[in-house]
């Protein structure tokens, strides 16, 4: 096995390249513009990608999407449940991440044979017990995914409350095709938990990642949900994707709706100047989909007169859980194509089991 230094010189040099472009560009100014309406999709209750068979290992909910376009399709992956009677899974679901490919974005295509693409690491690793909340980037040959890595534990387990909330640290896997994976850093967490006490000492976890070129200088910045009984986001940053150091003193960022339980989700897009963020906040025991907006991607102004991003759902719509379930939530990357800013969001329909289905938002630019 390599020692540490040598394998961050080694991941230095791979994800130093540059990232394939995935859009058109756009400026924060356009996209704080953006009005955004739900494109209806065919799989079900107007989604685009829905739940499996019984019995699958998404059978039970699909959710947090993140989507790369490369040259003329798009790419996404995203995380499913399926029910367990088995204690030792948090919540007793069983999570893992699959994927799938579009031409459309609307329509999708699974990967892999409908199999998840990574397996559940083996007992005593960081993933044995789940992975949840992927978040991938296309840079030079290799997809580069990070995920939430599910261990079994709790904050019971860790002295912290609530005591059932499970523990989630971020991991590192890359692939060359999008179908094969490999875990990296021996399959330990690149992002783990934070002290006791901060605001990330019991989750780690549903991040997004750009990789940006300022002062003279390529970094990876990361917005991520950090919880300690509270939902907040905060920021990391990295010279190569494997080793995060912790930013503004590790507080959350500031200048966002969100209630009782705050924060989570975040999408980002730097235009070279300025930050615009979709974020869920929870607003009334609801989780939605707001924007905001910074000039230091630390500090944000809340857009839209505070109001969300997508209005009411249609009725039949998977979107249509009413209080307290969530409704247009984890947002992934914007995509700009055609004129065209699109974002993959997860809903419940107000069915029970409230399942949570995959759908497309987008908006047409005005230039």
């Amino acid at each position: 096995m390599r020692c540490l230094p040598t394998l961050l010189l080694l991941f230095g040099g791979m994800f130093g390249r540059s990232m394939t472009a995935a859009s058109e560009p756009v400026t924060a100014g356009q996209l704080q513009k953006a009005v955004f309406h739900r494109v209806p999709g065919k799989a079900g209750r107007g989604s685009c990608v829905a739940t499996g068979k019984p019995g699958s290992w998404n059978s039970r909910f699909v959710g947090s999407p993140t989507v790369v376009h490369d040259k003329g399709t798009y790419w996404m992956w995203f995380n499913g449940g399926e029910v367990t009677t088995d204690t030792s899974y948090p919540y007793k679901i069983i999570e893992r991440i699959g994927g799938a490919t579009s031409r459309d974005g609307v329509n999708w295509k699974p990967l892999n044979g409908g199999k998840p693409a990574l397996q559940l690491g083996s007992k005593g690793t960081a993933d044995h017990r789940g992975m949840s909340h992927p978040y991938v980037l296309k840079v030079g040959d290799r997809f580069l995914m990070w995920y939430g890595a599910i261990d079994g534990r709790s904050g019971t387990d860790l002295g912290i409350a609530p005591g059932h909330v499970r523990v989630e640290q971020i991991c590192l896997a890359s692939s060359r095709d999008g179908v094969h994976w490999k875990k990296e850093n021996g399959g330990r967490p690149v992002m783990p938990l934070g002290k006791k006490g901060t605001v990330d000492s019991l989750q780690v976890t549903g991040m997004h990642i750009l990789r940006i070129r300022e002062k003279g200088r390529t970094v990876y910045r990361m917005w991520y949900g950090a919880y300690n009984g509270d939902h907040r986001l905060a920021v990391a940053e990295s010279p190569d994707g494997l080793k995060w150091t912790r930013k503004f003193g590790g507080r959350p960022i500031a200048g966002l709706r969100g209630g009782s339980q705050g924060q989570l989700g975040p999408s980002v897009h730097f235009d070279g100047r300025r930050y615009f963020l979709l974020y869920c906040g929870d607003v009334g025991n609801e989780w939605k989909t707001y924007s905001a907006v910074s000039d230091d991607g630390f500090t944000f102004r809340q857009l839209n007169n505070g109001r969300p991003v997508l209005g009411p759902p249609p009725k039949g719509n998977f979107g249509t859980a009413g209080r307290g379930a969530n409704h247009s939530v984890h947002a992934s990357q914007m995509i700009v194509v055609n004129g065209r800013v699109r974002t993959w969001y997860g809903g419940e329909d107000a069915l029970p089991p409230h399942h949570q289905k995959i759908g497309l938002m987008e908006a047409k630019l005005v230039r």
